[in-house]
């Protein structure tokens, strides 16, 4: 089950890793961190979250890299509710090779 709210998330490939928020309400998910906007949506299945999230760079600064080796990504999710948090694992449509894991912990709801 995903709640609707403000969620703080966590992410990393084998090339590095991140973080950033997102809020989720409605079936659309809208956040960032100081490099990137995140804009997407999601659906729930039974136990399974779908989403989909396409990153873009809003600010530039070499100290963020860009995970997939370009500024512009749409990431393919599933995931699903353990505990408090929510585990998702999926890829980038550009580069589907390089999979992801990104946890959702709640900030508030």
């Amino acid at each position: 089950m995903m709640k609707e709210g403000l969620y703080k998330i966590e992410f990393h490939t084998s090339q590095g890793r991140g973080r950033g928020i997102i809020y989720a309400t409605g079936g659309k998910l809208r956040g960032g961190n100081s490099a990137f906007a995140f804009v997407g949506s999601y659906s729930v299945d039974g136990e399974e979250i779908l989403a989909r999230v396409t990153t873009t760079r809003h600010t530039e600064d070499p100290q963020f890299k860009p995970l997939f080796g370009t500024d512009v990504v749409t990431l393919v999710l599933r995931g699903a509710a353990n505990g408090n948090l929510i585990d998702f694992e999926g890829t980038a449509l550009q580069l589907p090779s390089l999979p992801i894991k990104i946890v959702f912990s709640p900030l508030s709801d």
